[in-house]
């Protein structure tokens, strides 16, 4: 067996079994029949482990991000091979898909690059966070001018496109979620759906744009928090006249699925007709902290349980995604049936090492821990 220091600054240190050697040592730190065992057994069977890969398989999922930042295995946002290889392994061997946080074409690619199943969401407002769209979209909303307001939308649209199409060309084909902008200086429903009808618009306009370059796009458009069906019906066809207007004839080749984003606290039935309405609801945790004190990580996926319970047995085919979990919130995931997580980027690789393991973990045993 070779020894490696943490840090040593080599690759990452040679393999330190090969298949049948590692095979037939025994089990000296694990239970013969124990789901680790079995878990070390069926990497090794592809070509031995290393000391990260068993520390990375092993480790508990409070210990992963921690383990992947001392160990080296990954540098300046670089998968080294061996975790690749790991990386690789837990996607062939996990169902839930694991989805990305990111907002900017930069980032995106990485994720994708990286191994992320697609932009799990996009907060309408994530866009006007800094940058000329932000100095144009405020100049914009503090207009009293009707001329300087109309020319300072259509500057703002044509900013919102470009910022669009370059989301699509880094997604290149993956799905995105983008909900409907929010801003709590839109005082008035009149003020909220035209910020939203140039947000619309700038969407559509990019997708257009995408399309004739070639760049397939699959837009999942999600309304924020509806309270009841009525007012997801009334924002659906809100969305679908923004298209029909700035698509016209091309409507019929653009993708577009139509969900909710929904939050806690919302009433289960409610939410229950929203889902047979939509194509995908996404449970959004990643603000949960801002309804009140010291939200744990275990409470984020059981805040929604009645929520969840009440969808699955409405429409049980409906895709149920969650925002805003990490890995240590993944054994609550799988007992919930959720289909998708979305993570920020540093979440990532310790979620899909840990959902393949707690997979492969019911496989072996017929109670999950």
């Amino acid at each position: 067996m070779t020894e490696r220091q943490w840090g040593a600054g080599s690759e990452l240190g040679e393999r330190l079994w090969e298949d049948e050697a590692y095979i037939e040592a025994g089990d000296s730190t694990a239970s013969e029949n124990s789901p680790e065992t079995d878990l070390l057994k069926h990497f090794a069977m592809a070509g031995g482990v290393t000391h990260e890969e068993v520390l990375l398989l092993l480790a508990s999922p409070d210990d992963i991000e921690e383990a992947l930042r001392v160990s080296g295995i990954r540098h300046n946002g670089t998968d080294r091979p061996s975790l690749s290889r790991l990386l690789g392994w837990s996607d062939r061997n996990r169902r839930l898909k694991v989805m990305s946080r990111s907002a900017d074409s930069e980032s995106i690619t990485r994720d994708l690059r990286q191994g992320a199943q697609g932009i799990g969401l996009i907060r309408g407002e994530d866009a006007l966070k800094q940058g000329l769209l932000q100095e144009v979209y405020s100049a914009w909303l503090n207009s009293r001018s009707a001329e300087k307001s109309a020319l300072l939308r259509r500057r703002l649209i044509m900013l919102w496109t470009s910022y669009w199409v370059s989301i699509f060309q880094a997604a290149n084909g993956a799905r995105c979620a983008v909900s409907l902008l929010l801003d709590s200086r839109l005082s008035s429903m009149l003020e909220l759906r035209e910020a939203q009808d140039a947000q619309l618009e700038s969407l559509f306009r990019s997708m257009e744009q995408c399309s004739e370059e070639g760049v397939d796009c699959q837009l999942e458009l999600l309304a924020v928090r509806p309270a009841h069906a009525d007012e997801f019906i009334s924002i659906h066809n809100f969305m679908e006249e923004v298209a029909e207007q700035t698509l016209m004839d091309q409507k019929r080749f653009v993708r577009i699925r139509y969900g909710a984003l929904l939050g806690e606290g919302m009433n289960p039935s409610a939410a229950a007709e929203i889902a047979r309405l939509a194509d995908v609801i996404v449970l959004d945790s990643e603000r949960l902290e801002d309804s009140g004190p010291s939200v744990e990580s275990r409470d984020k996926v059981s805040v929604f349980s009645d929520m969840i319970n009440r969808i699955k047995r409405t429409k049980p085919q409906l895709t149920l995604r969650i925002n805003g979990v990490g890995a240590t919130d993944l054994r609550m995931v799988y007992r919930q049936g959720i289909h998708e997580v979305c993570s920020q980027p540093s979440e990532l690789a310790a979620i899909r090492i840990t959902g393949a393991r707690l997979e492969m973990r019911r496989r072996c045993s017929p109670i999950m821990d």
